[in-house]
């Protein structure tokens, strides 16, 4: 029998024999940054405040002056001192906008030194996202730290970036650091400019003008642009204003499927109203569900009771990817289960997975010790080697993944490249990690029955124990915890006391849990996908078999 096979073969068991594992002694965690975020502005030079990451932010722009930084930067590459040739490298790697002219005629320089240093920037800006991984760093740190005074910065550098994950943590950064004398440049910014800009100006506007930003909300809503017409009924929709409903309505026939998704989102979470639109298919072939849409506008919409504000979770676009570890496949169904996406690793056996806002996709292949990123089209984009058989993944804000090495005993996090950055070492079987707000992480313990909370030096700030061999964590909005409890055949909510405060039962052999922004819960339960409402009650359920763990994105 080939390595490949035996390892295809053993999957499973291996999997579960690792849940019966005696508990094991906890190890002593690696001290890293405690603040990621920090450790990248530290790269770059810049600290986490106002002054300093504005000046940052306000020297990425393609003006005169910036120009001139940017020659700067280049002959920096050849000076004398060593420690500022390499900060020029990072920032150079790092800018969002270098123009193809500077960097060839840097690349062409007779001196060797730049031209060595300028050929390392292009091959780095080429193969990796620096920019963006700083641009979010100085937006979360904005938003965690509540730093005021940014907002024009934050609205001339958006339009440099493209990434959703970019774009989203400008948008949060710009509600924090936003005050009362912003709205008049907040509300002009909602008229004019790019898109993303205008997006990011209305959801800023209504967060710090209120209720005086409806009138401003009323005109952008009539608008023919389906970005902006959505984000100003969203706005509207979390004041409970029902000039929110028509323009929500219209939209579920744009031609933008993320578009119809949130609109379609807005609508369910804001009355409670079941539907069969599936925001995935063309407008064109659910013509009958958008119908019925119409009929509840005209006939209750002026009566029925708004739910707001709106929680403010990611919206899903209503893919799901499923690890089937037994045949060493990965596929992917939208939300009319028409597949998307489908690889195949013998020998891998893939048990976690992420769907990316880009569109990509991570797998973690537990018999190679691999995380596997896929392009949007399907294409691998590159291959992470981890120190032991990976059973959760995550990629975090920084570009970095989150990974739980079962066998290893150890949770990571790595660059593509495979190297480590922070570690701590946990005994008692670690098959979930995730990464919170507050910069903890969630590790699920499978061979010591315990979900616990650590700081980034390793240390317990919170724990739920006598579990029954627990698979996965989810840290809710609401600051509750999601459990999926292997053992029990259960999935249980507990509130950060540790009383239960939801809990589904009578479950196969659950692998994983994860709550969606509408309120219900998808189940990886084996041999199916199961989809629960807060009442218990199933609301759909796919049949599929050797499942390991699923991600609805």
């Amino acid at each position: 029998m080939s390595n490949r096979m035996f390892r295809s073969w053993a999957c499973g068991g291996i999997l579960f024999a690792l849940s019966l594992l005696a508990p094991r002694s906890q190890a002593q965690g690696v001290p890293p940054e405690t603040d990621a975020y920090a450790a990248i502005l530290r790269q770059q030079a810049i600290e986490p405040r106002l002054e300093s990451i504005t000046g940052y932010l306000k020297g990425l722009s393609p003006t005169a002056e910036n120009k001139k930084h940017l020659t700067a930067l280049f002959m920096q590459l050849g000076g004398d001192d060593f420690a500022r040739r390499e900060l020029a490298m990072r920032q150079l790697i790092a800018m969002p906008v270098i123009g193809a002219n500077d960097l060839a005629t840097a690349i062409d320089s007779d001196e060797s030194e730049i031209h060595l240093r300028a050929q390392q920037v292009a091959a780095a800006r080429t193969n990796g996202n620096a920019s963006s991984s700083v641009a979010v760093a100085c937006f979360r740190t904005i938003s965690r730290r509540k730093i005021a005074g940014a907002s024009a910065t934050v609205l001339e550098v958006l339009p440099l970036y493209q990434e959703e994950f970019v774009l989203s943590a400008a948008r949060e950064a710009l509600k924090v650091t936003s005050r009362v004398e912003d709205i008049p440049m907040l509300r002009a910014a909602s008229q004019n400019g790019s898109i993303e800009t205008r997006v990011a100006a209305i959801g800023a506007l209504a967060a710090i003008a209120g209720d005086d930003a409806r009138p401003n909300l009323a005109t952008l809503v009539a608008e023919d642009s389906p970005r902006i017409k959505l984000a100003a009924a969203r706005a509207l929709a979390d004041r409970g204003d029902r000039a929110c409903l028509p323009p929500l309505v219209q939209l579920l026939s744009a031609p933008d499927a993320r578009v119809r998704h949130a609109s379609i989102s807005t609508l369910r979470a804001l009355t409670g109203r079941s539907s069969d639109y599936a925001a995935w298919l063309e407008p064109k072939s659910q013509a009958t569900a958008i119908a019925q849409w119409e009929k509840w506008l005209t006939a209750d919409a002026s009566s029925a009771t708004l739910n707001h504000p709106l929680r403010p979770a990611d919206l899903e676009m209503g893919r799901t990817l499923i690890c089937l570890y037994g045949k060493n496949e990965v596929v992917e169904l939208d939300s009319a289960g028409h597949q998307t996406f489908a690889i195949s690793e013998p020998g891998g056996c893939p048990w976690a997975c992420q769907g990316l806002a880009t569109g990509g996709r991570l797998v973690a292949m537990y018999s190679e010790n691999l995380i596997v990123e896929y392009r949007p089209d399907g294409k691998e984009r590159v291959r992470i080697p981890v120190p032991g058989g990976p059973m959760s993944v995550q990629r975090l804000d920084n570009g970095n993944t989150l990974v739980a090495c079962n066998n290893g005993q150890k949770v990571v996090e790595v660059e593509d490249s495979g190297k480590v950055v922070w570690e701590v070492e946990m005994s008692g079987g670690p098959c979930d990690a995730a990464r919170l707000d507050n910069g903890h992480t969630l590790v699920t313990l499978q061979n010591n029955n315990t979900v616990v909370e650590i700081d980034s030096a390793g240390k317990e700030i919170w724990k739920i124990e006598e579990l029954h061999t627990p698979r996965s964590a989810m840290r809710l909005e609401n600051g509750n915890t999601l459990i999926c409890d292997l053992g029990s055949g259960k999935v249980i909510e507990y509130d950060p006391s540790g009383n239960e405060a939801w809990s589904q039962s009578n479950l196969t052999s659950p692998f994983g849990a994860q709550r969606l922004s509408d309120g219900t819960t998808v189940i990886s339960d084996t041999q199916s996908i199961k989809e629960i409402d807060r009442g218990g009650k199933l609301v759909n359920e796919k049949e599929m078999a050797s499942m390991g763990r699923v991600h609805r994105y």
